[in-house]
């Protein structure tokens, strides 16, 4: 990566260490030159991101972290609310950037793994609505669909004529 890009990516991510640090700090935690590292690919790579995954990625790269090192790594981010951790239906865990004020939902291909996001704000107001009426207050939600991408459907289709 560039120094120009790397410089870019730290500004947009700026909020992420800010609250990173804010959270180890409440917490008398120290910030490890082997946890910026970490946390720095998952910034990169800025994707539903399992710690397996990660792992291979730094190896790649010839850095050597125990996987234990990287869960743990996410554990915290999750734990500091700066990530969110997901089961789709594989069952595996996947991590993401949790953007303040923002809110997303997922499509889930069961066959190749595939995440797409998207965002609805006619599904965001039905929600609102069903709540009210249920006479519930949100605080949080999530909504996550399955089936097959395209791909995998045409593969699908292909293997069974």
């Amino acid at each position: 990566m560039s120094p120009l890009s790397k410089q870019t990516n730290d500004d947009k991510h700026r909020w992420f260490w800010d609250g990173l640090d804010a959270y180890l700090a409440r917490h008398q935690l120290k910030q490890t030159k082997q946890r910026k590292v970490i946390v720095g690919h998952f910034l990169n790579m800025n994707a539903h991101v399992a710690a397996e995954n990660l792992y291979e990625d730094l190896r790649k790269e010839g850095l050597n972290f125990g996987l234990a090192t990287i869960y743990r790594t996410l554990n915290l981010l999750r734990d500091a609310g700066l990530v969110e951790q997901h089961s789709f239906a594989d069952g595996r865990a996947v991590f993401e950037i949790n953007r303040p004020n923002t809110h997303h939902d997922h499509i889930i291909c069961i066959t190749c793994g595939k995440i797409e996001e998207f965002e609805s704000d006619e599904i965001e107001e039905l929600q609102r609505r069903i709540a009210k009426e249920k006479g519930f207050s949100l605080s949080s939600h999530r909504l996550d669909l399955y089936g097959q991408c395209s791909p995998c459907l045409e593969t699908n289709q292909k293997s069974h004529k």
